[in-house]
């Protein structure tokens, strides 16, 4: 998937959802973009190269709600809140995998790591016994099928 047919979508999903009523503070997409410098900066830190979807991705949309997933921003907006350094900066990342958002259950999405180069798909890696499953292709194609609850 490319992004104009990503963000038309997007765009879709978010005039359809204006008509709906929310519990008040919740917010189907509630995100921080990030800068080119950031991601820079992460991935220097991380000492890895994330794909280029979701590194485009960050800087359009940003982590947070995405609709049916949380992703983690590359900055937190916030000392409390949790990012792609402070998920990804010990155990995860020894295990050559980088995180990039929370399932709920203790499992991740995120990506393979082949030295310090990130797959550009997603997986879930279980939490029990690190087993990872391809969920992806692409880092748009998980959040069509994930985040906004599409076949893609």
């Amino acid at each position: 998937m490319e992004f104009d047919e990503f963000d038309a979508l997007v765009l879709r999903t978010r005039e359809g959802l204006r008509t709906q009523d929310y519990p008040e503070g919740f917010f189907p997409f509630d995100s921080w973009r990030s800068s080119e410098d950031e991601i820079e900066r992460v991935e220097h830190e991380l000492d890895v190269r994330l794909p280029g979807q979701c590194k485009e991705f960050m800087v359009r949309h940003g982590g947070g709600a995405f609709l049916f997933v949380d992703l983690l921003p590359v900055v937190a907006p916030g000392p409390r809140a949790e990012d792609l350094v402070s998920v990804n900066r010990d155990s995860l990342r020894e295990t050559g995998f980088l995180a990039v958002a929370p399932v709920g259950t203790g499992d991740w999405w995120g990506f393979t790591l082949t030295g310090t180069e990130c797959d550009e798909a997603v997986d879930l890696r279980s939490h029990d016994d690190g087993l990872r499953e391809r969920e992806a292709p692409g880092f748009l194609d998980f959040l069509v099928r994930h985040g906004l609850g599409c076949d893609s």
